[in-house]
């Protein structure tokens, strides 16, 4: 079974759309833990997404919690199942996405799909396919992150990195040897919007620092 972690700062007017696209998926055995971060207790954004609670979906409000990488570390606390799947709440899945994972989990330790982009921007990201343990992660970030399934005991987010805390926890599991894997398949839909993570600032040094710590 599966734990999905969607933390929320900017982008709960989509939310409808990302948590239908979770409950759509032909793969069932799932949970959905959402958390609030960045807002003051009990916020309007707290309360559009505890609508959405029920037996498979929860909702915290992390109101002294000031950044995503703190709020996937606290989320995983709360998860059932070994395995963790991301999905950031402006971006969507398609039906099968999480069946087409499935299939590799007893061979692979990090498991990612294809995507395209949408709204403000089209196309699809130039990533490796298939068996990708080999492939040179300082090259580029190959792992999607909205796509991403891996094991729970390799999740770690490091705050000090935030904005590319994911390409560093890719980076860090390569380094250990870990197995990854691409579906070449687009089974996500990531949105391109003027807070999307697609636009953040400028990285470059945090990235240099990174991919000179792990080589």
């Amino acid at each position: 079974m599966i734990s999905i972690l969607m933390p929320i700062y900017n982008g709960i007017e989509f939310i409808d759309e990302s948590v239908n696209s979770i409950i759509e998926q032909t793969f069932e055995d799932w949970e959905l833990l959402i958390g609030i971060n960045g807002h003051p207790e009990n916020s309007n954004v707290y309360l559009k997404a505890k609508k959405f609670e029920n037996e498979k979906i929860k909702v915290y409000d992390f109101f002294n919690i000031k950044n995503k990488s703190d709020t996937l570390n606290e989320l995983i606390k709360y998860t059932k199942y070994d395995w963790i799947s991301l999905l950031d709440v402006d971006d969507i899945w398609l039906p099968n996405k999480l069946y087409k994972q499935f299939q590799y989990i007893n061979n692979y330790d990090i498991i990612g799909t294809n995507c395209h982009y949408f709204e403000e921007m089209a196309g699809i990201p130039f990533i490796p396919y298939y068996n990708i343990s080999n492939f040179d992660f300082t090259i580029l970030n190959p792992i999607i992150n909205s796509s991403v399934l891996l094991k729970k005991d390799l999740c770690y987010w490091n705050r000090e990195v935030e904005g590319i805390e994911d390409y560093e926890l890719w980076l860090k599991l390569r380094k250990q040897e870990k197995k990854f894997y691409n579906i070449s398949d687009i089974l996500v839909r990531h949105r391109i919007h003027k807070s999307s993570s697609f636009n953040t600032k400028n990285n470059d040094e945090k990235i240099k620092m990174i991919i000179k710590k792990y080589t």
